[in-house]
This record gives C-alpha cells, sequence and structure tokens, in this order.
C-alpha cells in the first residue's frame, strides 16, 4: 500500500510556512532598517549578523512551499515482506518492521492524528497527515508486537 500526504495537510503546512516566512521578512526588514539609521560601524554588526541569520530560512520556506507535495516523503507499506519504504526526492529508506522498537499512536478527537515509528536503531519516523492514516496505523498494529505499542491520547508534537 502506497501512502501520500494530503492536499489538505499541504495547503496547512504551506499557511504555517508562510506566516514562520513573513515573521522572518518582517526581521529582515528591521535589521536592514538598523543598518541604514546606524552611524558607527560598531553597531552595524549586530543588525547584519541578525540578516544574514534571518534570511536562509526564507528562501527554505519558499523551496518547500514551490515544491508542494514533492517536498513530503511517500511511504510504502509491503505486509508481505514486513518492510516499510520510505521514499523522498531520489533516496529510498527502507525500515523492517522487526526493527521497530517503539509505535506510539497518538490520538485527537478519536481518531489518529499521527504516528510515531522508533527503529532499534534510534530512527524516528512521525507519519502525520497522510491518506488513509487509519489503515496505515492498523498494518502497523497487526504486524508489531503488543508490547511495542504505546497509545497516546494527548496528542502532542
Amino acid at each position: 500500500m502506497i501512502f501520500r500526504v494530503t492536499s489538505e495537510h499541504i495547503k496547512r503546512q504551506n499557511r504555517k510556512s508562510a506566516y514562520v516566512a513573513l515573521f522572518f521578512v518582517l526581521l529582515c526588514v528591521g535589521c536592514i532598517v538598523a543598518l541604514i539609521s546606524e552611524k558607527s560601524i560598531s553597531g552595524m554588526i549586530l543588525p547584519a549578523i541578525g540578516f544574514l541569520l534571518f534570511l536562509p530560512p526564507i528562501f527554505r520556506t519558499y523551496r518547500t512551499i514551490q515544491d508542494g507535495a514533492g517536498s513530503y516523503p511517500v511511504i510504502e507499506l509491503n505486509e508481505g515482506s514486513g518492510n516499510i519504504s520510505v521514499s523522498h526526492k531520489d533516496v529510498v529508506v527502507t525500515v523492517d518492521i522487526t526493527q521497530i522498537k517503539n509505535l506510539r499512536l497518538q490520538h485527537k478527537a478519536d481518531r489518529i492524528a499521527s504516528v510515531i515509528v522508533t527503529t532499534s536503531s534510534g530512527e524516528v519516523m512521525r507519519l502525520e497527515g497522510y491518506e488513509n492514516l487509519d489503515a496505515l496505523a492498523d498494518s502497523l498494529k497487526r504486524l508489531t508486537p503488543s508490547d511495542r505499542i504505546t497509545n497516546a491520547n494527548i496528542y502532542h508534537r
């Protein structure tokens, strides 16, 4: 089964990213105003450093919004072989389901909001906003031993 991120989740994440980018733009404008209004060289150091720190997140956010669904990984669950394949752009990571150390199912209003998979090597995969997340969670619950499954009724990020 192949699972992709829903368009509603992408829109919600893009809106949040746009607000953060707007905040960083305002900080950059403030740094530019401080640079222009400062008379001494020593007073220009902090605004220049601030400008250089606040500029890269704006471009990263723009790139994420521009990529759209391509900026989110695609999950493929192969129940027959017991593997989860996570593919993002040209990189594919395959995790054996027997390597799952902890499977946390986070509920929000009696529905599954996210699935957090921790492998025995310490890798953490957070699956949130995917189509048919309930089917993915049910399949992972069937394939994972019950002592490794945790149900969290309080949704936390």
